[in-house]
């Protein structure tokens, strides 16, 4: 949240008296102490951003601090994700290893001095894509995060060009 704020070159005061909460309370947010749902949405209506947003802004800027306010069955979830993420690269790579291992073992010594160049080549790009594809859901290059972290950027983008229109 220090960051939005700051981004709009506000102080806490400043901050406190738009939102109608107490100086301590923004202090308090500010480090990831955790906020009630009320001051939430308080906060979170005078960035002109949802909730969500908001929290997520919290944790960017607190990602060592354990979220107050939001219950441990939260925090067990995005364990399980986080494990299951791991489970699924481990796999990826086990599987790149055994693909480029059957292509080494048993596609390379049938090269016949170029007699079976074709169906090697064709057996590559399928490997190839089999892997690529694979790559793709283990890593969701534009998945959740790479959604929020546009999102927050356009906001801010946003922010600041409502500001740059209310200074002139």
């Amino acid at each position: 949240m220090k960051s939005l704020r700051l981004t709009r070159h506000w102080s806490q005061e400043q901050l406190a008296q738009l939102s109608h909460l107490n100086v301590r309370t923004i202090q308090r947010v500010e480090k990831g102490e955790g906020a009630g749902l009320e001051t939430l949405k308080s906060l979170a209506s005078v960035f002109e951003i949802s909730v969500d947003e908001l929290k997520a802004a919290i944790e960017r800027d607190n990602p060592s601090q354990s979220e107050g306010g939001l219950s441990s069955e939260n925090s067990k979830g995005r364990h399980e994700q986080a494990k299951a993420k791991v489970k699924a690269i481990k796999y990826f790579y086990a599987f790149s290893a055994f693909l480029i291992t059957v292509f080494v073992a048993f596609m390379l010594p049938n090269y016949n001095g170029g007699e079976n160049t074709g169906p090697l080549i064709v057996v590559f790009i399928s490997f190839g894509m089999l892997i690529a594809g694979f790559a793709i859901y283990v890593f969701e290059p534009f998945g959740e995060n790479w959604e929020k972290a546009k999102v927050s950027k356009l906001v801010e983008q946003q922010s600041e060009q409502r500001r740059l229109d209310n200074e002139h």
